[in-house]
């Protein structure tokens, strides 16, 4: 099942990098860029990265050779009214032209200061975790991107603001 959300995730965050003004050739409803540190306010929570590095392990996990470990702190508070449904996968990482390839989801759960797969943040909730992405041992430049999706009854959801988070591990 992970399998099959992550192909659709995929699909859907290559269409929405491509179909989004903040990135080459796109185009979309409002974009919000942000730097490590800034809060980012979505419809739902404001969220924060706080710290981003890289590393060739992390809590047990190793990077198989040629990547590396980018590993992204970050602290959400709901400022909605009711619990907001969260899951990992909502938070992806990109690089370069932005190309088919040059993303990655969240790697699996493997250690406690990792978001879980799925969980609510509750109401007034304050949760900081890391998420843990394998991208390329090369690369240092990176955008984290949330997009809001709407529950508008269809599958796909209708697409709302997207937030940027640059930033560069050495």
């Amino acid at each position: 099942m992970r399998g099959l959300k992550l192909c659709v995730l995929g699909c859907l965050a290559a269409a929405v990098l491509t179909g989004c003004g903040a990135l080459p050739g796109m185009e979309h409803t409002d974009t919000q860029e942000a730097q490590v540190g800034d809060v980012v306010s979505t419809a739902w929570f404001d969220y924060t990265v706080t710290r981003a590095e890289a590393a060739d392990a992390y809590e047990g996990r190793t990077a198989p050779e040629g990547s590396r470990l980018v590993v992204v702190e970050l602290t959400l508070e709901n400022r909605f009214d009711e619990p907001v449904p969260m899951f990992d996968t909502d938070f992806q990482l990109y690089w370069g032209e932005y190309g088919e390839d040059q993303w990655a989801l969240p790697e699996e759960v493997f250690c406690q200061a990792q978001f879980p797969e799925s969980y609510q943040l509750s109401v007034g909730e304050e949760r900081t975790g890391v998420l843990v992405y394998q991208v390329p041992e090369d690369v240092q430049d990176f955008t984290l991107a949330f997009l809001e999706v709407f529950d508008n009854g269809t599958d796909e959801g209708e697409e709302g603001d997207i937030s940027l988070t640059r930033f560069t591990v050495p």
